[in-house]
């Protein structure tokens, strides 16, 4: 008899399971301190980067929505000068046409900049306050940093190895920040060419090739098939590893995850050459020819770049048009920020629970809404931000106030399955 009874109301239960309403929980991430560096190509040939300065206010949009103000800022700018010199060089070679000594070295550079430092500090503060290192607009401040007026550098661009130079804190002390996240930003129209040693770069080795350029794409690139210096389309281009002339790509993945081991602690992207189109052309010398031509000017396939924003997931905009730049440069570190329900539907609505707890004090949130004092929480869908699920997630709006570092949210969302 009490089987029977049981095998009767295991079969209720499962009759009435669309009844039964279901939850998606998800804990509510806040907005991280980022540290930006740019990396610019100022070469004698670089392009322009007005495209980009104009879409500055993308950037500051993109970083605001995580919950409601920008996060903590340090932004700094270095250039992919660095002479001639290699990493397993005891000194600076000779001059050679615009290369000199060790270049800028990876220091951080004001240009035009008001800041009072070497790079920019604009820093959540206390009462929903900033605390900053300028006077000015923020948006004419990195205007200035990260669209300098100059083209006086070396023609050999080492971007990779001025990135690492740029974020030890020997070179420039206080920059990078434990408890921050990390995005590097490169701006060149030149792939890699981060040297060990300045014999690469030797006028005299004619074993080496007669052009400087066609040497960093020679050891720097391997192709299919593996005959660089023969005319023609070239497939399969991947980083060279193990060249007696330059760092592995894979250096400097491996320098970035020591930095930064976090899962998403670290975003790399760029404005580059296209790396779609690899064509050798013969003009007495091999060239390798651009791969993209636009109003910023042309750019030549960034393979060595592209790898290493590939293995940290970042973006890389054409940087001859420059088109939404900014929307893929920020949209790795703000994917990283997002809290995405795995259940949850766009047609379920948001009857939603916001619990946040600070110490031992918990609050309800409300949704956000006219008449409705911040912290208030919103739902949204996006197939980029959250890939995963329905595309819903779930923002903060903190208004002017900076979430307390004891602060943790957690959402539980109704999900309608009843029938």
């Amino acid at each position: 008899m009490k089987k029977t009874l049981l095998s009767v109301l295991t079969l209720s239960a499962a009759a009435c399971t669309h009844d039964i309403a279901e939850f998606d929980r998800v804990d509510v991430k806040t907005a991280r301190s980022l540290d930006i560096l740019y990396v610019f190509d100022n070469s004698i040939d670089n392009s322009s980067w007005d495209e980009m300065a104009s879409q500055l206010d993308v950037l500051q949009q993109k970083l605001t929505a995580i919950d409601g103000q920008l996060p903590s800022l340090h932004v700094g700018v270095t250039t992919a000068d660095l002479g001639l010199k290699g990493t397993e060089d005891a000194g600076a070679p000779p001059p050679l046409r615009n290369c000199n000594g060790n270049g800028d070295g990876g220091r951080l550079l004001r240009f035009g900049a008001s800041i009072t430092a070497d790079y920019l500090e604009d820093l959540r503060a206390p009462g929903g306050q900033r605390q900053r290192n300028y006077t000015g607009a923020l948006g004419d401040e990195l205007a200035a940093l990260t669209n300098p007026i100059t083209a006086t550098g070396c023609e050999i661009s080492q971007p990779l190895e001025a990135m690492r130079r740029a974020l030890d804190p020997a070179t420039n002390p206080g920059f990078v920040r434990d408890d921050a996240q990390l995005m590097v930003v490169f701006l060149t129209t030149e792939d890699d060419c981060s040297a060990k040693t300045s014999a690469l770069f030797d006028p005299n080795n004619p074993a080496l090739g007669p052009s400087l350029a066609f040497r960093c794409t020679e050891q720097g690139v391997v192709c299919d098939p593996d005959d660089p210096r023969t005319p023609g389309r070239k497939v399969g281009c991947r980083p060279r590893e193990g060249s007696p002339f330059m760092v592995d790509v894979s250096e400097y993945q491996s320098f970035l995850t020591a930095l930064k081991p976090g899962p998403g602690d670290v975003t790399i992207s760029a404005a580059a050459g296209p790396r779609g189109d690899f064509l050798v052309e013969d003009f007495g010398v091999p060239v390798l020819l651009p791969s993209c031509r636009g109003p910023s000017g042309v750019a030549r396939p960034a393979v060595r770049l592209g790898a290493l924003v590939d293995a940290f997931g970042g973006g890389l905009a054409d940087a001859c048009t420059q088109a939404d730049a900014y929307g893929q440069v920020s949209q790795p570190y703000v994917r990283a920020q997002r809290s995405c329900f795995p259940n949850l539907l766009q047609t379920d609505g948001n009857n939603c629970r916001v619990i946040e707890t600070i110490d031992d004090t918990s609050t309800t949130l409300s949704p956000c809404g006219p008449g409705v004092s911040a912290p208030c929480w919103n739902l949204y869908t996006d197939a980029a931000e959250c890939p995963g699920g329905d595309n819903v997630g779930i923002s903060i709006d903190r208004g002017r106030t900076a979430a307390p570092e004891t602060s943790s949210i957690q959402a539980t969302c109704f999900v309608d399955r009843r029938e």
